[in-house]
């Protein structure tokens, strides 16, 4: 079978995806529609049908006005109802396997609280688990730019999920996000202590703009179990040895974006992407998708991007599978069961791929 074939019917694991981001443009248009519907056209954002359907021809400015828009379309719990429902039915249909979201709770004022969103988001998970061919978890966002007042009620959230009887087995840590050009994350330093005490695992955005004091800080703390882009990590990309150094002493998983990094400019080409710097060194990586929707991409498009650019053989492209299952933040006993499968169904495809 050709390359992106092949991609496709890899058993491939997301372990960096947001939620709200992660919704097609067809399910967009949609849910449009229904405010169309509903408000008027004089309601709905400017321009927004026409952003969404230039699809990958999006410039940046598009792409970040695309936040706006799922913003606006993802306030009541009726949306957040669908909107789970798709990005999920949207990743068991790319032969995704295992799922790990990540969203931010949110509150707004006579709609929702930020434990009815949550609710809502892992009512749809346990729900959709039961239809599809998909294992999901989720991640808190912890958002850099609200403040460690707010970090602090999200982590309350998360720990009280992780001890209610029905969702105990979902919730498996936090994510750390946000813009990176505002606060700073050494203010969080004591909330991810605190969610480590309490047995979540820790995926933190880093290095995705050059910030040496503070990367460094992060990664002396010896917190963090992924590492959300590192665009600015090597010493070949922008970094510093000490920070290559920390990452490659405790072996922290990279979760590569390779579309978004681009698409949103940090990054000038894929072929300069640090995603070459960091497998010369055997390190583990993680292809993902970010935003899928937003950046318009799949996991196998992701996938097939990666081995075409950096001209990966069939091997490499498997152990990237099997790389993903090892960084998941499933427990050992669900781990072993997952890399058995997929070990299973990646030997079923062996020898397949046209070179």
């Amino acid at each position: 079978m050709d390359l992106l074939t092949y991609c496709k019917r890899l058993p491939k694991i997301e372990l960096h995806a947001h939620l709200t981001g992660s919704l097609s443009d067809a399910t967009v248009l949609q849910l449009l529609e229904v405010k169309r519907e509903q408000l008027g056209e004089h309601h709905l954002p400017d321009s927004a049908e026409v952003t969404i359907r230039q699809g990958h021809n999006r410039s940046l400015e598009e792409c970040f006005k695309v936040f706006g828009i799922l913003h606006y379309l993802s306030d009541s719990l009726e949306a957040v109802e669908n909107i789970t429902r798709n990005v999920i039915q949207e990743f068991a249909a790319d032969n995704v396997w295992y799922l790990e979201l990540r969203t931010t709770p949110k509150h707004i004022p006579g709609k929702m609280t930020k434990k009815q969103y949550m609710d809502t988001v892992l009512k749809v998970v346990r729900s959709e688990m039961e239809h599809n061919k998909i294992t999901v978890r989720l991640l808190l966002s912890v958002d850099r730019s609200r403040g460690v007042e707010d970090a602090h009620t999200t982590l309350a959230l998360a720990k009280h999920y992780r001890v209610s009887t029905e969702y105990k087995d979902l919730v498996c840590g936090l994510d750390v996000s946000g813009n990176p050009h505002v606060g700073s994350l050494l203010d969080y330093i004591p909330v991810l202590e605190e969610a480590k005490k309490c047995g979540l695992k820790l995926a933190v955005h880093l290095a995705e703009v050059p910030n040496e004091d503070e990367v460094q800080a992060i990664l002396n703390a010896g917190l963090v179990d992924r590492i959300g882009h590192g665009t600015f990590l090597h010493p070949g990309s922008g970094g510093t040895q000490d920070h290559l150094t920390v990452v490659r002493n405790k072996l922290i998983p990279l979760e590569i974006c390779l579309s978004s990094n681009v698409k949103s400019g940090t990054v000038k080409t894929v072929e300069q992407h640090h995603f070459a710097r960091w497998k010369e060194l055997k390190h583990p990586l993680i292809i993902c998708t970010d935003d899928k929707g937003v950046f318009c991409t799949t996991l196998s498009e992701e996938y097939y991007l990666c081995a075409k650019t950096f001209s990966l053989p069939e091997e490499d492209i498997q152990d990237l599978c099997l790389q993903a299952v090892e960084a998941t933040f499933m427990n050992q006993k669900e781990k072993t069961i997952l890399r058995q499968t997929v070990q299973n169904e990646l030997k079923s495809l062996q020898g397949k791929l046209l070179m």
